[in-house]
């Protein structure tokens, strides 16, 4: 019979990968080479600052303390921490710059496809005017057609009329 793991389990598991990830210089929450505390721990994990503190995990508390006091005791904080913070700040504001230039391209872009699209409507809309004059034109002289010849454009041409040529459409078919 499988034995279902409960919630402490599974986030002491969590909590030990978490752990471990900061321990090894891995963490992905938690800026490489500071001082680790059970603040940063919780934040490694995902979960708030108290969750830790519960009396389930008072066995892994005192463990991850042990730890982070041997991590942190061969951290010289003063020398590494300082250049680390110099260094990570510089990214920071590299990644600051970048992210403001995308922004301003994608508002260039942004408006240059708004006129784009002002302009495609405006000219959409003219070739329909355009088209309805012609339908009208065309009605005019569908009209103007049958006043002449007494008979529907249509009835017009469906009988063998020998008197009316008309060219192909295609003249590529035709040999």
């Amino acid at each position: 019979m499988k034995t279902k793991i409960g919630k402490t389990e599974i986030q002491l598991a969590i909590f030990a990968e978490a752990l471990e990830r900061l321990i090894k210089g891995e963490g992905k929450h938690v800026v490489t080479g500071t001082k680790l505390s059970m603040a940063q721990l919780a934040k490694e994990s995902g979960v708030g600052s108290g969750t830790i503190y519960y009396k389930p995990y008072y066995e892994f508390r005192v463990r991850a303390i042990e730890l982070m006091a041997e991590y942190n005791s061969g951290l010289n904080v003063k020398h590494g921490g300082v250049v680390s913070n110099k260094v990570e700040l510089q990214t920071l504001r590299d990644d600051r710059d970048k992210e403001k230039r995308l922004k301003e391209e994608y508002r260039d872009t942004c408006g240059e496809l708004r006129t784009q699209v002002k302009r495609l409507c405006a000219e959409r809309g003219a070739v329909e005017h355009a088209l309805y004059e012609a339908t009208i034109r065309i009605a005019e002289l569908e009209q103007s057609f049958e006043k002449i010849t007494g008979k529907h454009l249509d009835e017009y041409f469906s009988g063998n009329n020998e008197q009316v040529v008309l060219l192909p459409r295609n003249l590529q078919l035709i040999k």
